[in-house]
């Protein structure tokens, strides 16, 4: 999808879109326009299979034009929890390949939190990876940057379920005694004794966070050729352990399947009914991470 102009200015500060927006804010109980804020517009909405720590869950996500929302969905009620931002000025989507048990994939990558997730037929996943791509190119105009190739993105994690051991040490096997944990910087799944290391990433927070052996040496380098600091960091214990799945409107554009917002027809958004209801698909929050403080510091 291309345009000669910008999407608020195609889609325009108008009455449809507020509503939308206003719908939005009642679904995650935001105060208020929150959500509503100068030239920003809602492009589009839709149930993804997101791959979580523990098991893939379905999550809804809405796509505006400079920031991507989603939270958890609740069956049988009109509400959704645990809601995400990732700012788009410096986000990508990466392609991902099918493996023969999960399809139409693709991969969002920002400094904030990685992930990916599946859709249900790949002319949705292209829908998906076109439009975000034309909302990052505008989120970044907005702002007058350009590419953001450099900027550092959190990992993808890797899946409990594809770890038996230990990726670092190889021969540590997981049990319910010994715990997996994920490196924050490569995302592996690694072992307490292989993970005993905190580090401060600026791309994803101001406070230390768990970090494995190898990526330990690898920024302990770094910062030794950019400082010419000689003396290696002490590494800190642990105090505590760490508790799948479309139609282009003119101006406005909806993933979900066909009960879902038009442009003629708009009383709020109608996910529930396009939601697939599947038991193997748990719906609690992805990780400890995603909890109701991100509702407190709303994107503006």
């Amino acid at each position: 999808m291309q345009l000669d102009r910008p999407l608020y200015l195609a889609i325009g500060d108008s009455e449809t879109n507020r509503q939308r927006i206003t719908a939005v804010e009642k679904l995650f109980n935001f105060p208020p326009n929150k959500l509503c804020v100068p030239r920003r517009v809602l492009v589009g909405e839709g149930v993804l299979t997101k791959i979580c720590r523990r098991k893939p869950k379905l999550r809804h996500f809405f796509l505006f034009n400079d920031v991507l929302l989603y939270g958890r969905v609740l069956m049988h009620r009109k509400v959704l929890r645990n809601p995400q931002f990732i700012d788009l000025t410096d986000t990508s989507v990466e392609d991902v390949r099918d493996n023969g048990i999960y399809r139409n994939g693709f991969s969002v990558l920002s400094p904030k939190k990685s992930f990916t997730v599946y859709s249900v037929s790949s002319e949705e996943k292209a829908q998906w990876v076109n439009h975000l791509n034309l909302c990052i190119k505008e989120s970044r105009a907005l702002v007058g940057v350009g590419t953001c190739d450099l900027v550092k993105h959190s990992p993808v994690w890797i899946p409990d379920s594809e770890a038996t051991h230990c990726m670092v040490c190889t021969t540590s096997e997981f049990s319910l005694v010994n715990r997996r944990h994920h490196c924050r910087h490569c995302g592996k799944v690694v072992c307490h004794k292989c993970s005993t290391y905190r580090w401060i990433l600026p791309y994803q927070s101001s406070s230390r966070v768990r970090v494995c052996r190898a990526c330990h040496d690898q920024l302990q380098l770094e910062k030794e050729r950019q400082t010419g600091q000689v003396k290696l960091a002490s590494p800190i214990p642990d105090q505590q352990a760490e508790s799948p799945f479309e139609q282009n409107a003119d101006r406005f554009v909806s993933f979900a399947a066909p009960n879902t917002l038009t442009q003629s027809s708009f009383n709020e958004p109608t996910f529930l009914g396009d939601a697939i209801t599947n038991d193997d698909y748990d719906t609690a929050s992805d990780t400890e991470s995603e909890s109701d403080e991100d509702s407190r510091n709303l994107p503006a």
